[in-house]
């Protein structure tokens, strides 16, 4: 993971965006300025960056442990258990009970067919096939729903979690200086700005041009995955 500062990326996508050869014609018919265009990227950056985020592979991010209170935690009579998501909850990527065989590394969706599966004790997830569903509590506040918890030596249900990694919703921060910042993987850097870049065109009215960027934002996912 990196800081990198917005006033940085915003300067790596204009690069991108090759002002020198596109932005003339942009600015004569459009009576706009650099500002202008940099606040339209700085507007789009957190956007582009949560978009690879949920877009990439596994393996290229960084994830972070989950941090569960018991208040947080539900456990169900009949193996079941509930966890209450934090607040900047934007993706799983791993969790496991000390009782499953492996982990879940992608949760249904609340009212899907997989969820109501859950419902009917004979198709619900098991210690060796373990489910979670994305779901709400009373509070409105996002959870997520585990499937089945295995049993102890002494035959109860064992609700110890293992590992629990995700991502964090990008934001920005501000240092003593001023400086304005946000976290990022060092691998995605240059698929977030292409992609930025793609955005920033698109709300430009750039549309066939935008797309470009995002195809080269997307593809350099596999690239780097790969290598």
């Amino acid at each position: 993971m990196e800081q990198a500062l917005i006033e940085d990326l915003v300067k790596e996508v204009r690069i991108t965006l090759d002002e020198n050869r596109l932005e003339y014609s942009y600015l004569e018919e459009n009576n706009t300025d650099n500002m202008d265009l940099n606040e339209i990227i700085r507007a789009k950056l957190l956007d582009s960056i949560r978009i690879i985020l949920e877009a990439c592979p596994v393996s290229l991010l960084s994830p972070i442990a989950m941090s569960i209170s018991e208040e947080g935690k539900i456990t169900g009579d009949d193996g079941s258990g509930t966890v209450t998501l934090p607040e900047d909850f934007l993706r799983l990527v791993s969790f496991k009970l000390k009782t499953w065989n492996r982990a879940v590394v992608n949760a249904a969706e609340e009212g899907s067919s997989i969820d109501l599966m859950q419902r009917n004790a004979f198709t619900r997830g098991t210690p060796i096939k373990p489910v979670c569903v994305f779901s709400h509590n009373e509070k409105g506040e996002r959870t997520m729903e585990y499937f089945t918890a295995g049993k102890d030596s002494g035959g109860k249900y064992d609700h110890a979690i293992q590992r629990a990694l995700y991502v964090k919703i990008p934001s920005v921060t501000e240092n003593n200086d001023g400086q304005e910042s946000v976290i990022i993987p060092k691998l995605l850097r240059f698929a977030i700005i292409n992609y930025c870049a793609g955005l920033t065109e698109t709300s430009r009215g750039n549309t066939e041009f935008g797309q470009e960027f995002f195809n080269i934002a997307t593809s350099s996912l596999t690239r780097t995955n790969n290598s």
